[in-house]
């Protein structure tokens, strides 16, 4: 599941996204990505930034109040475009602690998916040397900061996939 430690420029995004509650939060996420393809807002996005790669972004920003975080697809803004449709995201330049995974079919996304955060967080970052940018009992959920989930297929609603998960790190 881990696979290693990779340090990203600061990057631009263009994407759209909702707010989102930390908890039963993943059929939300994968209706966003079905209704995204279905509707073609994600070849429009892909246009628009001049980008081919689309990403998930997990936690860009965080209410503490209402317990919700932001979850978008995105795009990098390779063109440096404009638009109004679209919301600018800005990752700051950091350290990812990279893990994939695979889903075997969509019935047991949910479950595959857990797994995953369950060995990144009750796991790895326990035996790691460092810790997550984007929790609130560590850092805080801090605008340009967020979780990358990167899909092949792009796709994850059709059936398998490989899930790429990327998490901004410091060292303890």
């Amino acid at each position: 599941m881990f696979k290693n430690i990779i340090s990203m420029p600061k990057t631009k995004y263009l994407g759209f996204g909702l707010m989102i509650p930390w908890e039963d939060n993943l059929e939300i996420q994968f209706n966003l990505w079905k209704d995204a393809f279905t509707t073609g807002k994600i070849d429009k996005l892909k246009e628009v930034c001049g980008s081919e790669q689309v990403v998930g972004i997990f936690c860009y920003k965080c209410d503490m109040a209402t317990k919700t975080f932001s979850y978008h697809i995105a795009c990098e803004n390779k063109l440096n475009a404009l638009s109004s449709e679209f919301e600018e995201l800005k990752l700051e330049a950091l350290d990812f602690a990279c893990f994939e995974n695979s889903c075997t079919a969509v019935d047991k996304r949910f479950e595959q998916y857990n797994a995953l955060c369950n060995e990144i967080w009750g796991k790895w970052l326990p035996d790691s040397n460092y810790i997550s940018l984007i929790e609130p009992k560590t850092f805080g959920c801090v605008e340009g900061y967020a979780l990358l989930e990167i899909y092949t297929p792009e796709n994850p609603t059709n059936g398998s996939y490989n899930l790429e998960m990327l998490l901004p790190i410091k060292s303890k």
